[in-house]
């Protein structure tokens, strides 16, 4: 029989934690802490130069060592998620460099990296088409659809672990990465659950906005 655990670990963040950076942000989910900057619109190299837009650019830092495959996969991930919300044909001709540094592993290290460069998008003005919220969870080896998980809950193994990425305006899936297999129904139950669980981070979005724009008036 199927059960879920379908609650979001607690969310945290402080925003414009580093001066020199135009959109900065320190975010935490539970135990996994990320934090990610943005620098830009800049000129562009002439060979990364695009005449029809901007030019993403996306470094992931794991927390000790040097980027290996798997880091690698996170930055194609993360970057195809900023080119579906970054309205970069706004800036033709220029380059954006947003960097993550993996601080501490808590499990869900990639859906913790989507949000905190939402955010970090959003403390630097950059024109976005929407928003985005990345959500994970796991099947276990009894089929139950855990949300969130921990990192000892990943190590004690699975069936699959998905990760879903929602856009703010009608909720479509905009990023699926997958590992493991489950059967359809399964996969489809499971998305489900994320994308419910998506409206929980854009409520947070929200009011770390407000709770931003609030302490700037005092």
């Amino acid at each position: 029989m199927e059960t879920e655990e379908n609650s979001i670990r607690a969310l945290k963040c402080e925003q414009s934690v580093l001066s020199r950076a135009d959109g900065s942000v320190m975010f935490s989910q539970g135990n996994t802490v990320v934090m990610a900057s943005v620098y830009g619109p800049l000129e562009a190299k002439i060979q990364k130069e695009l005449s029809d837009r901007m030019y993403i650019e996306l470094n992931y830092k794991p927390k000790t060592g040097m980027p290996g495959v798997a880091e690698r996969g996170k930055e194609k991930l993360i970057k195809t998620t900023c080119n579906h919300i970054i309205l970069t044909n706004l800036h033709p001709r220029t380059a954006v460099c947003i960097t993550v540094q993996e601080m501490q592993d808590g499990g869900t290290l990639l859906a913790a990296s989507i949000n905190a460069v939402c955010l970090a998008l959003l403390d630097s003005g950059l024109p976005l088409q929407c928003l985005v919220a990345a959500v994970t969870c796991l099947v276990d080896k009894k089929d139950r659809i855990i949300l969130d998980p921990c990192i000892s809950t990943v190590k004690e193994g699975y069936k699959a672990m998905f990760t879903f990425a929602f856009d703010s305006q009608k909720y479509n899936l905009i990023l699926s990465h997958c590992e493991g297999q489950v059967p359809y129904q399964l996969f489809q139950k499971a998305m489900v659950l994320c994308q419910k669980a998506s409206h929980v981070i854009f409520d947070f979005y929200r009011q770390a906005v407000l709770r931003k724009f609030s302490n700037e008036l005092l």
